[in-house]
């Protein structure tokens, strides 16, 4: 039984099913110098600061090996550093460096300017309604972080 605080399933698979192809056409759209994981995995890096390796491959879903691939991709694009952990030799941190930080904000722009051309296309009812659940949208974003 669902209650209105959950929605109608049928509502929760139009509402998960339009954020997937609003997320898989803007990233066609959104022409990147690496492919989506490794954009992903740096832009966590850039708004949380060096991060445990092993922390990174949780938050990003992937497996150790995955990670590694990234990691070396960001690396070699010299977009990323990765470095010892002091206290614990086994473990090692990926950093941004400067040339990464501007690449990302580029595809964030890049982004943007996709996003915002789709929402010209939008009624004026439509984009009020759109910005009204900004605040609801960037809570379902976040409401899954810490349990990943």
């Amino acid at each position: 039984m669902t209650t209105a605080s959950q929605g109608d399933p049928a509502e929760i698979e139009r509402l998960a099913a339009a954020l997937a192809r609003i997320a898989r056409t803007t990233r066609r759209q959104t022409k990147l110098p690496l492919g989506a994981s490794s954009i992903s995995a740096l832009a966590v890096v850039v708004d949380q600061g060096a991060t445990r390796l092993g922390d990174l491959a949780k938050i990003e879903g992937v497996t150790p090996a995955t990670l590694s691939r990234i990691v070396a991709a960001l690396e070699e694009e010299g977009y990323a550093r990765r470095s010892s952990d002091e206290s614990d030799r086994r473990s090692a941190f990926l950093d941004v460096t400067p040339a990464g930080r501007r690449m990302l904000i580029k595809a964030r722009k890049d982004r943007a300017v996709v996003v915002s051309a789709r929402v010209e296309h939008l009624t004026a009812g439509e984009r009020e309604l759109l910005f009204a659940a900004l605040p609801a949208l960037e809570a379902l974003a976040d409401s899954g972080a810490d349990s990943d």
